[in-house]
């Protein structure tokens, strides 16, 4: 992935940038509708993804210990703010955050 400015990376497969909940980086892919603004993006439809999280992390054979907690990110991008939608599982449901910046360890590459 090269940078694209300070908020996005570009892959093969779409941009790509931070969310700060889940401290991951999210796809957003080619096929989705874009306004074309890197500086203040807009991507449709809404973001959504599930995914498991063990209390405990997983053992040395991907096995998980603990709880199996099933977890939701949504939120829909809109000229550069992240509307993080009532389904989700962190602390922003509900709320609006500018899309941040990406984090110090990917901020090097191409811009």
């Amino acid at each position: 992935m090269s940078r694209v400015n300070a908020k996005l990376r570009r892959g093969e497969t779409g941009y790509f940038h931070w969310c700060p909940e889940c401290e991951e980086m999210h796809p957003l892919p080619d096929g989705w509708q874009f306004n074309g603004n890197l500086d203040s993006p807009t991507f449709s439809p809404s973001f959504l993804q599930t995914f498991v999280r063990w209390t405990g992390g997983v053992d040395e054979h991907g096995l998980g210990l603990g709880e199996k907690q099933n977890l939701t990110c949504h939120y829909i991008l809109t000229d550069g703010v992240l509307h993080f939608q009532a389904d989700c599982f962190h602390g922003l449901a509900g709320k609006s955050v500018p899309l941040p910046d990406l984090p110090t360890h990917l901020q090097g590459g191409d811009v």
